[in-house]
């Protein structure tokens, strides 16, 4: 005997079963015959099937009937022939309803057919991305602007920029603001945010920032690098190929700026991250020669000594070494101390 889930199973599969097919046979025209409703074969164009449309839509207007029985039916019939003009108008639906008189038995694929056209978005897919790449782009160069000025912001903070800046607009008498000048009144408040958009001008202009913080750029923006990309294909392929001619087979000494990516490519760095340091670093990298191989291994090894060094001056370290001394370290067990 079968339990109540699975009656209950039972009935609801039966229920989609039956709304299943009751559906499909509404789709189309229904029972009716499309080209019958119209008074057409399947082999009349379009310009016959309008015109036998229109002649029909005349003859079964609501309006020409006189009975309001005979209007309702006038009405039904008019929706019919709608109906029937707008799938023989479509090429699509049109074909697809010419598979379906002649492949009936494929009842479940016209099912999946017609909803599929009838339901599916109208608008052209080529709009819809042009729309999601310009929101994209929007909101990219939102976050350019946002990272820049939050760079900005930084820098008017930080002591040695800003009394560098504070120094260049003293030197060109930017500062030089009274609380009465040219007869207009400014507030302490007007003063100081007066004197901070001036450091930031000159902060803006004099810091050379790169990287993601750098200023804004349509370049940057994903439409852009993709228009550009076979142009940008195009000059890595010959930047790689004249770096193995040169490098490789003419056994030539690096340029500068072929040091420049060996030294961060050994340091693991991007090219947005090197351009991040600032010059004083870069210039200490460079400094140390780390594009030859056998420069950077005593690089690394130095590096992990320096690591090693400060590790066993760390508090943590010197805690652990006092508690090794005064308690002889983790007991270790032996299989002795257990009693099986």
């Amino acid at each position: 005997m079968l339990s109540d889930v699975w009656l209950f199973r039972l009935i609801l599969l039966a229920l989609c079963l039956g709304w299943v097919l009751a559906g499909i046979g509404e789709i189309y025209c229904g029972e009716d015959n499309c080209y019958d409703l119209l008074q057409v074969s399947r082999d009349d164009d379009r310009a016959f099937i309008r015109k036998s449309y229109r002649k029909l839509a005349r003859e079964h207007h609501p309006d020409r009937q006189q009975t309001p029985s005979a209007k309702a039916e006038a009405e039904l019939h008019l929706r019919k022939l709608n109906i029937a003009y707008e799938i023989l108008m479509d090429e699509e639906q049109r074909h697809d309803y010419d598979y379906m008189l002649d492949h009936p038995e494929e009842t479940y694929f016209h099912y999946y057919r017609y909803y599929r056209h009838r339901y599916s978005p109208k608008i052209d897919v080529r709009i819809v991305i042009a729309i999601i790449v310009t929101v994209l782009c929007v909101i990219q160069y939102i976050g350019q602007w946002t990272s820049y000025n939050h760079a900005l912001t930084y820098l008017a903070r930080d002591p040695k920029h800003r009394a560098k800046a504070r120094e260049i607009a003293s030197a060109d008498g930017l500062l030089s603001v009274r609380r009465k000048d040219n007869g207009a009144r400014f507030t302490r408040e007007e003063l100081k945010d007066r004197e901070e958009a001036i450091l930031r001008d000159i902060i803006s202009r004099t810091v050379d920032l790169r990287g993601d913080c750098a200023k804004p750029s349509l370049r940057r923006l994903f439409i852009c690098q993709l228009v550009l990309l076979p142009y940008t294909c195009y000059c890595w392929l010959l930047w790689a190929f004249k770096w193995v001619w040169f490098y490789w087979i003419l056994r030539q000494p690096y340029d500068e700026a072929a040091k420049v990516f060996l030294t961060r490519r050994r340091l693991g760095m991007s090219e947005a991250q090197w351009d991040g340091l600032d010059e004083d670093r870069r210039d200490a990298f460079m400094k140390k020669q780390l594009w030859d191989s056998v420069a950077f291994q005593a690089y690394t090894q130095a590096k992990a000594e320096e690591m090693r060094i400060l590790a066993a001056q760390s508090g943590q370290q010197k805690r652990y070494r006092r508690y090794i001394r005064n308690t002889g370290g983790p007991k270790q067990f032996s299989m002795e101390d257990f009693d099986f």
